[in-house]
């Protein structure tokens, strides 16, 4: 008997972001029920995915059907960066797909999509949600009119409308983004945590450095530079913490600033382009973890944090506030109370107890095996065959 087919639509399937181990491990929850067709722009590497998302996908596992040639060639000759554009080509060469030959289920892995009929789309942050967060915002979006425009000419490339990307069954990646999906689109959505890269060793409390680390690319939006000064003021207040910075090598103006932070501070260090196998056991070696970023969707650095049985703080902000299960004393405002939280976690034994324990209670809030379960139950109730 043959299987069920279905065609996953996710732009660019890279070894790196929260949005692309959501695809990677769609394909690995579903490849036993389903003939899977990945549409995308770009070819894939299982190896490396693999390596730094934790999955065992083969080649045999799933079709690849990159899109043409001009399309291509339109995304690489974008004048933006194109996020937008991307995702309106993959509806557009989705559809064609569909066209050809029939699915039995439409999954779009990278927000909404427009399918021509209904499907399931899993959305990290709602395309049409307006205004966007100040970080995703870049000087040609302040032009008057122009995100307009360019959002009438990506609908008209993706041959998509409002109504179209309304009717798919909707996933959203936390309550945060569940919220904004209901304000923009009006309808309700089921929150599927993404999967979380596991495998870091057990280490005891004890056995752990008296410091704390952080995992993210050199980009301003994360801010580095407020994760120091809440170290650093933790420290003046008698908390002998370090700071491991565990990031990728950028040759940017932020990540110049943050290496000149770490040259000045013998307590600061930045460790560039880390193994998997070297990123979970430094992790784990760790009592304490931060994540500055404001307003982030879900937060893949902070869960894999908490994975590792840190102590993790975060903003009190978008999806890391889930992620640390609402605990006040693990969310701050600013420097000041990151600093004042931090130091209290360090310095205080009886809070320091309570909060390691918590974490351990919620290390497998966010695993792969989770995701796959859920994945699968909402495909089998979407796809009309089983």
């Amino acid at each position: 008997m043959s299987r069920p087919r279905a065609l996953i639509s996710h732009p660019f399937l890279t070894p790196s972001g929260g949005g692309n181990a959501v695809a990677a491990w769609t394909l690995q929850a579903l490849r036993e029920q389903f003939d899977l067709t990945l549409a995308t722009l770009g070819d894939v590497d299982h190896e490396a995915l693999n390596r730094n998302f934790g999955t065992s996908l083969r080649a045999s596992d799933f079709a690849i059907r990159i899109a043409p040639a001009r399309w291509r060639a339109a995304v690489r000759y974008s004048p933006t960066r194109g996020a937008l554009f991307q995702a309106c080509v993959m509806m557009r060469w989705a559809q064609q797909l569909d066209r050809a030959g029939r699915f039995d289920l439409l999954f779009s892995t990278q927000n909404e999509a427009d399918f021509g009929r209904a499907g399931v789309q899993y959305v990290h942050y709602p395309w049409l949600y307006l205004p966007r967060p100040d970080v995703e915002m870049q000087w040609f979006h302040r032009i008057p009119g122009f995100l307009a425009a360019y959002r009438g000419i990506c609908t008209r490339v993706a041959n998509a409308t409002n109504e179209g990307l309304r009717r798919n069954f909707m996933l959203a990646n936390s309550r945060f983004v569940a919220e904004r999906i209901r304000k923009v689109h009006g309808v309700e959505s089921q929150v599927v945590y993404p999967p979380v890269p596991g495998g870091f060793p057990d280490i005891s409390w004890e056995q752990r450095k008296a410091g704390v680390v952080a995992l993210g690319r050199m980009v301003h939006l994360k801010r580095w530079e407020m994760a120091v000064e809440i170290v650093e003021r933790a420290r003046a207040a008698g908390a002998g913490l370090t700071l491991t910075l565990i990031s990728h090598r950028e040759e940017s103006a932020s990540a110049r600033r943050i290496g000149a932070l770490a040259a000045a501070r013998p307590w600061f260090r930045i460790l560039y382009d880390l193994t998997r196998a070297e990123l979970v056991r430094e992790v784990a070696a760790h009592r304490f973890g931060i994540h500055t970023m404001e307003d982030e969707h879900f937060g893949i650095a902070p869960a894999e944090l908490q994975r590792a049985g840190c102590v993790t703080l975060v903003h009190r902000s978008g999806g890391p506030v889930e992620i640390v299960g609402g605990r006040e004393e693990l969310m701050f405002a600013d420097a000041a109370e990151g600093s004042q939280r931090l130091a209290r976690a360090a310095l205080d034994p009886t809070l320091q107890d309570d909060l390691r324990r918590y974490v351990e209670g919620r290390r497998d809030c966010f695993s792969e095996e989770r995701f796959c379960r859920e994945v699968r139950s909402v495909a089998a109730s979407r796809c009309g065959v089983f």
